[in-house]
């Protein structure tokens, strides 16, 4: 899993890819991070899940990353190569889950052989967030889950301002459901937590690679170097610097979101991330 270093930084040449068309919905925030900072739970109204569909072209599916296919120039990376976590770039969280359900605790987190694993245990899971401080950019993770009732994998960025739903928020790989058959990309933005975004469905306790390009006039979502979302509304785009963040919620949250722990719960969900890179525009 060690990246090949790259020895020239190339100018990126955007190619014309399909536009899917979204609906607007509104839903609470999936993928608020843990007291980092000691944010307050902002609950406004239940989740749903987005009403935009999207399909991956199965002739053309492969691991490709979007990095690769759009020719991003690479800023920053964790390969997850050692035994621990890099805490110069990432901070665990300590403090309650998205909707108060359970504790995340950095005891969750552990490095092995190349993969960064996030461990839920009953009421017990874990997350954590990139450095602050960049104003768009292009972000690419490659992920697996678990099948397991009452566990949701959330891949977002998150504003540095913490000022949600003002400062936005994008979940460019949200997996609520048990099964592990639906992935969503979720575009939060205004005052008032508006939402834009689609879903796929797929085995997603496979190896696939989820990426998001934000920039001044656009926010689009990839899996496996396939565009799956797009946005052009100038409304819908965070306004302020944003971080990346990877955690696994608790249920229940929402009506028909996050499900809750029951008989058929494992002893243990994981999340497993290959690796992380960040790329300018």
């Amino acid at each position: 899993m060690v990246l090949t270093a790259l020895a020239v930084i190339v100018a990126l040449a955007m190619l014309t890819v399909p536009i899917v068309i979204v609906r607007g919905l509104l839903r609470l925030p999936p993928g608020q991070p843990a007291e980092r900072t000691a944010p307050t739970v902002i609950d406004t109204s239940d989740p749903v899940a987005p009403s935009g569909r999207a399909e991956l072209d199965r002739a053309t599916r492969s691991p490709t990353e979007a990095a690769i296919v759009y020719d991003w120039p690479l800023l920053l990376h964790d390969e997850f190569d050692g035994d621990t976590l890099d805490t110069a770039h990432w901070h665990p969280y300590s403090g309650s889950t998205t909707g108060g359900n359970g504790r995340h605790r950095p005891s969750n987190i552990s490095v092995a052989d190349g993969v960064m694993t996030i461990t839920s245990r009953g009421r017990e899971s874990a997350g954590m967030a990139w450095q602050p401080g960049q104003l768009y950019g292009r972000w690419e993770v490659r992920a697996r889950t678990e099948v397991g009732t009452g566990y949701g994998a959330v891949i977002l960025l998150w504003p540095d301002a913490e000022d949600f739903p003002e400062g936005g928020e994008i979940d460019f790989m949200e997996i609520p459901k048990p099964s592990r058959t639906e992935s969503n990309f979720v575009l939060h933005y205004g005052h008032s937590n508006s939402q834009v975004g689609t879903s796929v469905q797929g085995d997603f306790t496979e190896w696939h690679n989820y990426a998001v390009e934000w920039t001044p006039d656009h926010v689009a979502g990839f899996i496996d170097g396939q565009e799956i979302f797009r946005s052009v509304d100038r409304a819908q785009i965070p306004p302020r610097a944003m971080h990346l963040a990877i955690q696994q919620d608790i249920g229940p949250y929402g009506k028909d979101w996050i499900p809750p722990l029951d008989e058929t719960s494992p002893a243990q969900v994981r999340l497993h991330v290959d690796w992380v890179r960040i790329y300018g525009l």
